[in-house]
């Protein structure tokens, strides 16, 4: 069991809730020290945006800082963005702009290393921020919660939020750590608008929708034979995995229709497995690239901007091609329906999903199916054949005039 599934387990198992409240009163004694040995020395105009999600999340809220950084409000004001080092490099890459400085941190270790979490906690205090804004929905109590307060700001902006990361006696406890709390409205909404609404209240002013794209010149130059078809194999859960085999068997049948193309394999490194897998199948599309694990997010960037076609699980990835214009299609089982699939008309025409039977077949109706499918769902990804993906990617290459 890794350390993600443990987490996810101590969340979630009614079982184990008195060893996560005793980890949640640890964690809290750390950081009240931390905040006793730590002088805080307020500086007038500073914002610090609390934000520690991953990279799907990351790209559905970065828009919104060019708006953060235009308000009247903070136009002035010495803005500090605090985030998961895992989208370090999209946003120092394609975001510098609007952020003053950027401060990373490694959102496991804060979690099971008093030592790195004490010090971390310390780094914060010294900035001497006097707001900080926390817009994540679904909070964790032990980073946003206990960070935003341990931040020694005087304005502590957060959420009202959902259940999905946290108890409910935790979300009780957390918002008494805020001084005001912005209620983004009921029911689920896609992420995206989600994020829209949290900023306009923040903000107190009206915020546009924006087309999520990122500045393709900023992205890292990878040489690649043209013209291709990128395969994303991995996820970050079993259960939302396609096997490599059916999307071999979906990439033969495409190269037969488009013999100039050639299949490139992207990934992180822990998703070597589902590559090697690929490459073991026969018959096997040639060429086949294998560039699993081996680049950054802007390489991957640049990459998907310049493929013909993206086949992919629902993982970042997807919402990385929403933000290049890549014609996609996406194979998911449903889970986290309407909050991050299928993207609304109005923000992405270019990615479809396919999803199993049950859900195909109540397309007509996902939002009020969706309760059952949030935040996992029921359905099983290998009901997914290999003949409807084929068929919506051959389409899709159709529809962009492919050749």
């Amino acid at each position: 069991m890794n350390l993600k599934t443990l987490i996810r387990q101590l969340k979630t198992s009614p079982w184990l809730a008195p060893f996560l409240a005793a980890i949640d009163t640890v964690l809290w004694l750390s950081d009240w020290v931390a905040t006793l040995s730590t002088p805080h020395r307020p500086r007038p105009e500073t914002l610090l945006i609390i934000r520690l999600d991953v990279f799907g999340d990351y790209l559905m809220f970065r828009g919104f800082l060019e708006q953060i950084r235009q308000s009247p409000t903070y136009r002035g004001h010495r803005i500090i963005y605090c985030g998961n080092a895992a989208v370090r490099s999209v946003a120092e890459t394609f975001d510098s702009a609007f952020v003053d400085e950027f401060i990373w941190t490694d959102i496991y270790a804060l979690s099971t290393n008093l030592q790195y979490r004490f010090r971390f906690v310390q780094q914060l205090r010294r900035l001497g921020v006097q707001t900080v804004f926390c817009p994540t929905y679904s909070r964790v109590l032990v980073l946003d919660d206990f960070l935003a307060w341990a931040s020694g700001a005087t304005q502590r902006i957060g959420c009202r939020t959902d259940y999905v990361n946290i108890k409910r006696w935790e979300a009780a406890l957390g918002d008494r750590l805020y001084t005001r709390l912005i209620d983004s409205g009921p029911g689920l909404l896609f992420e995206h608008e989600r994020n829209r609404r949290i900023v306009e209240e923040f903000l107190q002013k009206p915020v546009r929708q924006y087309a999520i794209q990122l500045n393709s010149v900023l992205a890292a130059e990878v040489p690649l034979p043209q013209p291709y078809i990128v395969l994303s194999l991995g996820a970050g859960q079993e259960f939302r995995v396609w096997s490599a085999e059916r999307f071999a068997s979906v990439a033969y049948q495409l190269q037969r229709e488009y013999p100039n193309h050639a299949v490139v394999l992207t990934g992180s490194p822990s998703e070597q497995v589902y590559a090697d897998q690929f490459k073991r199948t026969n018959p096997l599309p040639e060429p086949t690239i294998d560039l699993t694990g081996q680049l950054s997010i802007p390489q991957l960037a640049y990459v998907l901007s310049r493929a013909s076609l993206l086949i992919s699980n629902e993982t970042g990835t997807v919402h990385l091609a929403a933000a290049t214009q890549t014609p996609t299609v996406v194979v998911s089982q449903g889970k986290s329906l309407i909050r991050w699939h299928p993207y609304p008309p109005e923000l992405a025409t270019h990615i479809v999903h396919v999803y199993p039977p049950e859900v195909e077949t109540n397309r007509h109706r996902l939002a009020e199916i969706a309760p059952d499918l949030n935040p996992e769902s029921p359905y099983q990804i290998a009901t997914i054949s290999t003949d409807r993906v084929y068929q919506s990617a051959a389409n899709m290459l159709q529809a962009t005039g492919v050749r």
